[in-house]
């Protein structure tokens, strides 16, 4: 069997100026984003366990930002959106964590504790009567190797309800995204408001989000509603990227917002000269 050329699957989708307009702005962002992490690789020194976690966070940020315009530049127009609310969730918790860095990371990081024994522990639940048995007999060892970091972990993460009842957080900080947003100060809260919500349609695949779908198919192809949606997307992406540029410089020694600041010009130029007064339906 052929492997897909995805090279050559992408090639075969071209699209008229004024989208190209918009990907390449998104282009640049990536690129931007990837040579100042280049930049100042070697010489971020991670001594502390926020440093740490800023390695991870930055890395997985910058994947992100790459696979969202290739999602784009193929017309994955659904799965780049969800990727784009990645990206904005991502920007609110390494926001929240350094509101008190040293003790939210470190509870960041032991939290993997509880997470890695449950996932475990449910994976048995369900093969235990079906798998073939060695593999079930291996998954018990390794629950077993599991439970100590676990009990050990578990008060950390635990709290008596009004009922007096002992219940385990719902995630390492026992907070949702809103309450973590609404800490880290009116411009993250605006992101959770206008960028987060709005995409959540898409990560739980509702009928407003699929109501363009067709849009994209051979029969229905709609040029008009392809450059809106790659343009709406650009235009949210843009929003998150620049709170992360900002994040970045202050808490990595980028020099990266002034470059962020003179791309959403871009975007600005680029949503009046295209869309005009009406602004991106």
């Amino acid at each position: 069997m052929p492997r897909v050329d995805i090279a050559q699957t992408i090639n075969s989708i071209d699209f008229p100026e004024q989208i190209w307009e918009w990907l390449d702005l998104l282009g640049e962002a990536a690129g931007l984003s990837q040579r100042e992490a280049l930049i100042h690789d070697e010489s971020f020194f991670a001594d502390t366990l926020f440093k740490h976690l800023l390695l991870r966070s930055v890395n997985k940020d910058l994947n992100t930002i790459s696979a969202i315009y290739i999602l784009l530049r193929a017309e994955f127009f659904h799965q780049a959106a969800s990727l784009v609310r990645l990206f904005c969730e991502s920007l609110i918790t390494v926001s929240y964590i350094a509101q008190e860095p040293e003790r939210r990371s470190e509870l960041f990081f032991l939290y993997s504790d509880i997470e890695v024994y449950n996932f475990t522990k449910n994976l048995l639940k369900w093969e235990r009567d079906k798998a073939n048995p060695n593999y079930v007999e291996r998954v018990q060892r390794q629950l077993k190797t599991l439970e100590e970091k676990y009990e050990k972990s578990k008060p950390k993460f635990s709290f008596v309800d009004k009922r007096n009842k002992l219940r385990l957080y719902q995630n390492w900080c026992n907070k949702n995204i809103s309450d973590q947003a609404r800490e880290c100060g009116d411009n993250i809260f605006r992101l959770y408001e206008v960028a987060y919500k709005f995409l959540n349609s898409y990560i739980h695949g509702s009928a407003w989000s699929m109501d363009r779908q067709l849009d994209y198919s051979r029969k229905h192809y709609n040029p008009s509603i392809v450059h809106q949606n790659i343009a709406h997307i650009t235009r949210v992406e843009f929003a998150i990227w620049v709170e992360w540029c900002k994040f970045c410089d202050c808490h990595l020694g980028w020099h990266i917002s002034h470059e962020a600041v003179r791309l959403i010009d871009k975007v600005e130029e680029l949503e009046a000269r295209h869309f005009g007064n009406l602004g991106i339906s």
